[in-house]
């Protein structure tokens, strides 16, 4: 029987096409979902349609493509990006096509189609956020998907995999987005280059919206992929998802897959989950992270944006309303805490689902309350689209994925990364704030 070192290596063997010759040290690889956006889509089409290409039948039904960066569209050269892409989509009658309901990798990880241990491809970096469902999920360029449509499989080399252990338990000020930025620190930003890393919980205590944020922020670390190993609390997933009736996926199928993996590695990185701090990221890239405690108290916030594929999941809105409840416990305020009067509060859900299902917690009224404005799901502010851009000079605070200069709006503003709870908290604060002055706990 054929042994394999790792969860990347067997999901990267068992996706190879036979009788394709490998180009050199890469090997064609059978994707078993290609995720595509309306921009990123819409900029191969002239040359897909130039050359005269045609899906592939053998990965037609597998395309998953959303319209969610102009969703909908702020302008009209957007509106035409958007028309070129639904015009492709329904002439190509891709069959899982999704317009206006939300983030692509949020629905991604939604799609009940989707299962653990299959090998995924997108046209955006944060594809790799497929990775908490214990899949090889990385992004790629629009000519390798195009590829990958018209050929049906796509070409990658096999690259050596870290070990990743979270252990203990997080405390309740600490979210996924904070482990992310923890795990980024330790790479250094790009660092982890020519590695696929494997996220092992072993307190069992990560939540699967927190293994989400994890997974999104490994091509920050330079990471080709980050894949969850599977366990009892993605099997709940998977069954909650697709309903108990149609589950199949369970800790039998996990100890046969890992049946033959020997669970070998170059190296492992530690993280103590309960020793981790709330984190931010400065401006303007991800080389300086420090403790939320440890800024200075003068940086004033004009906005800050909960959301994006990094964030806006229904733990984020449940963590966030906790936090107001707190605020409201510990201020004892007379008519509810509200937002700083000079902060404006920009909350995005990351799907319908989420939007449906955080109306229903009673989540959405308390945070309109608190002063938040909701928008529908998108990926909005996060990349400068719309729904939040900040002016010149300004500053935001967002759990949103980067930060570089002129992300959100002119290069003279300012983007700082955090947690949904850092998030909330700074908001009321009106300054870049550590929870845990909220949450009794003691900030060195």
């Amino acid at each position: 029987m054929k042994k394999y070192r790792t969860i990347y290596e067997k999901i990267y063997e068992k996706s190879r096409r036979p009788g394709v010759k490998p180009a050199g040290d890469y090997n064609a690889l059978v994707p078993r979902l290609i995720l595509g956006h309306d921009p990123l889509v819409a900029i191969m089409i002239d040359d897909f349609e130039k050359n005269g290409f045609k899906i592939n039948p053998a990965v037609k039904d597998i395309c998953f493509f959303t319209a969610d960066h102009f969703a909908p569209p702020a302008s009209a050269e957007r509106a035409d990006i958007l028309k070129k892409f639904l015009d492709f989509s329904f002439g190509n009658k891709i069959k899982n096509l999704k317009i206006f309901e939300g983030i692509c990798h949020q629905l991604m990880v939604e799609n009940e189609s989707l299962m653990p241990f299959s090998y995924v491809i997108g046209s955006d970096s944060h594809t790799c956020t497929a990775g908490a469902l214990a899949c090889l999920a990385s992004g790629y360029g629009s000519l390798d998907i195009m590829h990958a449509m018209v050929e049906g499989h796509i070409f990658e080399k096999k690259f050596s995999a870290v070990k990743v252990d979270f252990i203990n338990k997080m405390p309740d000020y600490i979210d996924g987005r904070d482990i992310a930025l923890a795990l980024i620190k330790k790479t250094g930003e790009g660092g982890a280059g020519g590695t696929a890393l494997e996220y092992f919980d072993n307190g069992a205590s990560l939540a699967m919206d927190d293994r989400f944020s994890i997974a999104c922020a490994t091509v920050e670390t330079g990471a080709a992929a980050g894949i969850f190993a599977a366990d009892n609390i993605l099997a709940d997933y998977i069954s909650e998802r697709n309903g108990r009736k149609r589950m199949n996926f369970g800790a039998g199928d996990i100890d046969k897959y890992y049946g033959d993996v020997s669970f070998e590695y170059e190296k492992t990185l530690r993280f103590d989950l309960s020793r981790i701090k709330p984190l931010v990221a400065l401006p303007h890239d991800f080389s300086k992270i420090y403790e939320a405690g440890s800024l200075k108290k003068d940086v004033s916030l004009d906005q800050v944006f909960i959301g994006s594929c990094a964030s806006g999941r229904l733990l984020d809105f449940k963590r966030m309303c906790e936090t107001i409840d707190l605020i409201n416990s510990k201020k004892k305020t007379s008519s509810g805490a509200r937002r700083n009067k000079k902060t404006r509060l920009i909350i995005t859900p990351a799907s319908q689902k989420i939007f449906i299902d955080a109306m229903k917690a009673g989540y959405i009224e308390k945070l309109i309350n608190f002063g938040a404005v909701i928008t529908n799901p998108s990926c909005g502010p996060c990349g400068g689209i719309d729904k939040g851009i900040i002016g010149g000079g300004e500053i935001c605070l967002t759990t949103a994925t980067r930060n570089f200069r002129g992300r959100m709006g002119p290069p003279d503003s300012s983007v700082y990364i955090s947690s949904a709870v850092t998030a909330i908290y700074s908001s009321y604060a009106g300054i870049v704030a550590d929870a845990r002055e909220i949450y009794g706990r003691k900030v060195k």
